[in-house]
């Protein structure tokens, strides 16, 4: 991993534990144990480490739901299987990623990011072959999201019932 990663990883840990106050260039050099002014060597601002962060849930969601759909091409085992690996081993970034959103200090930009950071839109559609069954798929996904990182007790079949529901209501199963 480069040390853009490294930092982007850091930086989400301290957000998901800490909250945005607490994210400092200081603090991810202490974390990361590198020598005083490293992290901002790379990143200058905190706008930066915002970008960075957001873009490392993105790269993160796109190559990990890009590998999980060609092992299997089920919508459902699919999205089951993201849905589970978001809140059991992405916790952190999805914690990092609300926290930004809800943030006022954030900008517009970044936050319509965050909202496309998880799930793709266009891939939504490509998949459906509907804009609006792509959107309500998503809209689906994000809620079961938010509702299982605030129970921290959701597994995977938590999620099938739902998706289920909504792929054959929406004349996709």
């Amino acid at each position: 991993m480069d040390r853009r990663s490294a930092i982007a990883d850091a930086a989400i840990d301290v957000i998901a534990d800490s909250g945005l106050r607490a994210l400092t260039h200081r603090k991810l050099d202490d974390a990361m144990a590198l020598p005083a002014g490293s992290t901002s060597y790379y990143f200058r601002s905190k706008a930066d480490l915002f970008a960075a962060v957001i873009a490392r849930i993105t790269d993160t969601s796109r190559a990990e739901f890009t590998q999980m759909s060609t092992v299997e091409g089920d919508p459902v085992g699919v999205t089951v299987r993201y849905l589970d690996h978001l809140v059991t081993e992405r916790a952190a970034q999805l914690r990092a990623r609300h926290v930004l959103m809800l943030d006022p200090t954030v900008s517009d930009a970044d936050r319509a990011a965050l909202a496309g950071s998880l799930f793709s839109g266009p891939g939504a559609v490509e998949l459906f072959g509907d804009a609006d069954v792509g959107a309500g798929y998503i809209a689906l996904c994000e809620g079961l999201v938010t509702v299982a990182l605030g129970s921290r007790a959701a597994r995977a079949e938590v999620f099938r019932a739902p998706v289920v529901t909504y792929l054959k209501g929406a004349g996709k199963l």
